[in-house]
């Protein structure tokens, strides 16, 4: 057999092996998960919508900030870029960003001092929540509030 003669057998059996794979069923991707009706990250009825900032700085009156919202009950939503996310840490320190870190190992993150304040306000499970944080840098927030205030 002359090279061109088997150069176009293989052509033949790699396009009969590809258009195989292409014809092969291919099992859809299982739809997300929702919460029931009702039935937000909490657990529960109570509503719970929440505004998350966090801006340069060590005052909680730092004018250059982002800002976003969360709503994690009775619907999962709002501004937020990962609210599935950040609604499972919520719920997991009961809305308290004082309780949020979750590692047994502290991070590591550079000793840069670039203070950041954090700030929660809003309703958590029906009950009114206000509180902030200052973090040495974005490093050290982002470690201790997990996707919280990962904005």
């Amino acid at each position: 057999m002359s090279c061109t003669g088997r150069i176009a057998g293989l052509s033949v059996g790699a396009a009969v092996a590809l258009g195989l794979a292409l014809a092969a069923p291919v099992e859809a991707a299982p739809p997300p998960v929702k919460n029931p009706p009702g039935k937000g990250a909490t657990g529960d009825d109570e509503q719970s919508v929440v505004t998350l900032s966090v801006g340069p700085g060590v005052s909680v009156e730092v004018v250059d900030r982002r800002v976003v919202s969360l709503i994690c009950s009775p619907e999962i939503g709002g501004t937020h870029p990962k609210p599935e996310e950040a609604c499972a840490n919520l719920a997991n320190a009961d809305g308290n960003i004082r309780a949020l870190a979750d590692y047994t190992v502290p991070p590591l993150c550079s000793q840069d001092f670039e203070p950041v304040v954090a700030t929660i306000d809003g309703v958590w499970r029906g009950k009114p929540v206000s509180d902030h944080g200052f973090f040495s840098n974005v490093c050290v927030l982002r470690a201790t509030t997990v996707s919280v205030f990962d904005f």
